[in-house]
């Protein structure tokens, strides 16, 4: 059973009360700061349908220049990233609930009902189908001839990106108890790297779908199915030789990624996403605080909690910043170094749930009415 945030937090509360009424943290009010930089909006565009009353987040894609998008209704758009002029449209004629990828000449979607479409993306004409043994809600990753895509029945599938044929699949048993949502895989030279509900990240190697590593990163604790969630709905991010993965009720954890050793670990728990620069790893906590670790001793360098309840997006790092998007259509952003407020900028009304997309220093932002925008700092 797969539960989102919303009732994640009335059912934790439950958890420990014996079932009395839920009293919902307040979101924090924003506050009011000088800003150093002005948010100039650069060019907008409708991306589709609205995904307001759905509980799913389609991320866009970013390739060559180029941002790929898809709604709940299954319109797949491509968009230069100069203007926000749109390139072409297709509709694949089904529900998407896994995002969009784009990789080896493709834009990958996946369908409500497991199908996974391959488009060719400089004209968004359908080049191949495939099945899943059921949905996914994160794009597939796309590398070396293979794109690989989570389900949400816990099973990796390799699929070759030349004609869609199953190269191999990877399965695990799946509490019956999860978020709602998955981790994407991550592909790093010849290892496929995920996480999934029961805790655990895995390596498999990409050829042969055979498992190479297996690492909890929570053990569950508690006494009921609520209390006992640690989902690693966290992708994992890979610098150089290293992994780090997080979870829900967990922590955030760094280790080798061909040997699957254990660097560090520190308490946090996190289900949105995170993001890197040659310092520090960043992310929003379930109590939607930001929050930066030092990459290579996992210390705390700062902790930004003035957003607090405000159902944050993972953060996206772009240039010395952490942008983060929230429940009611704001951008912030933070400064990289102590966490301070530099800029902040309202993107329409509905909640930026996807995790904006970065090039150069521009921040391209989607939310959940269907809009995407283009948006720069620029000095006062």
């Amino acid at each position: 059973m797969k539960i989102t945030a919303a009732i994640l937090s009335f059912l934790l509360f439950l958890s420990g009360c014996g079932g009395s009424k839920s009293v919902r943290e307040e979101p924090a009010k924003l506050l009011d700061f000088a800003p150093e930089m002005q948010v100039k909006q650069l060019w907008t565009a409708d991306s589709g349908a609205s995904a307001v009353k759905s509980a799913v987040v389609l991320t866009p894609a970013m390739y060559d220049n180029v941002v790929y998008t898809s709604d709940p209704k299954g319109r797949v758009r491509a968009f230069s990233i100069t203007n926000g002029r749109e390139l072409w449209e297709t509709h694949v004629g089904r529900p998407v609930t896994g995002g969009i990828a784009a990789g080896d000449g493709l834009v990958i979607v996946v369908t409500k009902k497991g199908d996974v479409i391959a488009l060719d993306r400089i004209d968004g004409k359908q080049r191949w189908t495939s099945q899943l043994s059921s949905q996914s809600l994160v794009p597939a990753a796309v590398a070396a001839g293979v794109a690989v895509v989570q389900s949400v029945d816990g099973k990796l599938t390799a699929l070759s990106t030349s004609d869609g044929r199953r190269l191999w699949r990877y399965e695990r048993t799946e509490p019956p108890l999860s978020l709602h949502g998955t981790a994407r895989p991550v592909i790093v030279a010849d290892a496929v790297l995920s996480g999934f509900a029961s805790g655990k990240v895995v390596a498999v190697h990409i050829e042969s779908g055979k498992l190479l590593w297996e690492l909890p990163v929570a053990q569950p604790q508690g006494r009921n199915e609520v209390e006992r969630l640690v989902d690693v709905d966290v992708s994992p991010v890979v610098i150089g030789s290293v992994l780090y993965a997080a979870s829900y009720q967990g922590k955030i954890i760094a280790l080798d990624a061909k040997s699957g050793r254990l660097l560090w670990s520190r308490e946090v728990s996190t289900f949105t996403g995170m993001d890197t620069d040659s310092k520090n790893i960043y992310l929003t906590d379930d109590r939607s605080n930001v929050m930066a670790f030092d990459l290579r001793t996992g210390a705390s360098v700062w902790k930004q909690e003035k957003l607090r309840a405000r159902h944050l997006n993972a953060p996206r790092y772009i240039e010395g910043l952490v942008a983060v998007g929230d429940f009611e259509g704001y951008v912030h952003w933070l400064s990289s170094e102590d966490g301070h407020f530099v800029a902040r900028y309202r993107f329409g009304s509905s909640a930026v749930r996807s995790q904006a997309l970065a090039d150069n220093d521009k921040l391209y932002v989607s939310n959940q009415s269907g809009d995407l925008a283009a948006l720069q700092l620029v000095k006062n």
